[in-house]
């Protein structure tokens, strides 16, 4: 038993100290190795890259944690500056120290305006290389923990409605706060799951700690079978040890594999590998999902005895159509928020009872959408009652997959910037390319229209 706590010491601090993977891009061997040396010294995972099709390819083999690149490759595709680019459309958050024998600020300057964390010149103080690893990994550790936070824990909006599915959730939460029963939450896009999720987690035991959050979708095997790891020495690794003490937020389940379906629902049936280790398990485990499972099951898609141990507890969320009696008090809700109370705007009656009968295909997403486009429309009017914009509506039913938009975080130049192109697009669409009757429809000569056009960057073919 003595031995199994050192052992359990010892993967903790493992856990503290775990080695950071950095990719090192350069055209000389002996710069690679050299810095490759200096980082191995220091607990760095490292691998070398000599151009920028290998680089590439090993950017998205091994997700490295830093990048550290030569600006100018010989016998390779694209630059310093171009790869810089790639990477960061790949992850945004990944930092990039950019090296170079022939600096210049200019130089410097190019590389921090395209997403570079520093520049550092040839030939560098090993112990600056080093400070500047630790720095860069530890601040793009600390933006992606920011943004988990903010995307999970930045709200304690409570749940908004009248109906009688609200006051089922709210009975519910209460029931949840305090319990660890598994939990399957199964509804369409937009409904409020994440946010039900979030509630929960927020005011159990576990509110002190971050949840560990698992989107299976984005997951590769390889990730995979760590996440499911049954080997002593990868414990570190594991799914159900990660989350331990915690609130464990599965997402996308239907998409996991049959294979680690099976490893899923083995760890949720027997304990006796934790056990031997000595830890004791203890979670509350939430799946969310879109699909119905047991449709999935008829298909051969799921597991039905891994669809009974995560569904302890079931709730099915209804779309907003479904609960007509919460649109309003959202709306109002959102209207208010967004606002941050000054503009004090608020809809018509007429505008009310459209928007309450609309069935918002999007749901909630689509209708704080509507909200923020409204508000953007009319921040700098004398308006007091707004009316229903059709357009923006129609719009909203667009984009209502896409939950990161969110208008409000844009300069009012940027935000007009937005509609405008989509709103000249959607006339585009609406009379079949026929720009006569655009510009019939929109008041605007076509002179003026093509101008437009090439101003928002919008190719009319």
């Amino acid at each position: 038993m003595r031995k199994i706590k050192i052992w359990q010491a010892q993967n903790h601090l493992l856990l503290l100290n775990t080695m950071h993977k950095v990719l090192i891009i350069d055209d000389e061997k002996d710069i690679c190795f050299l810095i490759s040396e200096i980082l191995k010294d220091e607990n760095y995972n490292t691998s070398i890259a000599l151009n920028s099709e290998e680089a590439i390819s090993k950017f998205n083999e091994i997700k490295p944690d830093l990048v550290i690149l030569d600006v100018w490759l010989s016998n390779s595709k694209l630059d310093g500056i171009e790869i810089l680019k790639e990477f960061k459309s790949i992850n945004s958050n990944i930092p990039i120290i950019i090296i170079s024998g022939h600096g210049t600020v200019d130089l410097a300057v190019k590389s921090i305006k395209n997403g570079a964390y520093d520049f550092l010149e040839k030939p560098f103080n090993s112990d600056k290389l080093i400070i500047l690893t630790k720095r860069a990994i530890e601040s793009s550790s600390l933006l992606s923990e920011n943004k988990n936070l903010k995307d999970t824990l930045i709200k304690t909006t409570p749940l908004i409605g009248n109906s009688e599915f609200i006051k089922k959730l709210n009975k519910l939460l209460n029931e949840q706060i305090s319990s660890n029963s598994r939990l399957l939450i199964e509804g369409p896009f937009g409904t409020g799951k994440k946010h039900f999720t979030n509630l929960i987690h927020q005011n159990s035991k576990y509110r002190d700690k971050l949840p560990i959050s698992i989107d299976f979708k984005k997951l590769t095997n390889e990730a995979l079978d760590n996440m499911f790891a049954e080997n002593k020495d990868a414990i570190n690794e594991n799914i159900f040890y990660r989350s331990n003490n915690n609130t464990l937020i599965l997402l996308n389940i239907e998409t996991l594999p049959n294979i680690y379906q099976k490893k899923l629902l083995n760890f949720l049936e027997n304990k006796k590998f934790f056990e031997e280790l000595d830890i004791k398990l203890n979670h509350k485990i939430i799946t969310i999902t879109e699909k119905k499972l047991e449709i999935e099951i008829e298909k051969g898609n799921f597991i039905k005895r891994l669809y009974d141990r995560i569904s302890t507890d079931f709730i099915k969320f209804k779309s907003l159509s479904n609960r007509r009696d919460d649109v309003l008090p959202i709306l109002d809700f959102y209207l208010n928020e967004k606002s941050g109370g000054i503009l004090n705007f608020k809809f018509s009656s007429k505008a009310l009872t459209k928007l309450q009968m609309y069935d918002w295909p999007g749901n909630i997403s689509q209708l704080i959408n509507y909200v923020e486009k409204s508000l953007i429309l009319n921040q700098d009017q004398n308006i007091k009652e707004l009316e229903v914009d059709d357009l923006a509506l129609q719009m909203g039913d667009e984009t209502a997959s896409n939950s990161s938009n969110n208008s409000l975080d844009l300069s009012l130049k940027e935000a007009r910037f937005e509609f405008e192109k989509n709103y000249l697009i959607s006339q585009i669409k609406r009379f079949n390319g026929n720009i006569t009757k655009v510009s019939e429809f929109t008041g605007m000569e076509r002179t003026a229209l093509y101008r437009k056009f090439k101003s928002l960057d919008i190719k009319v073919e």
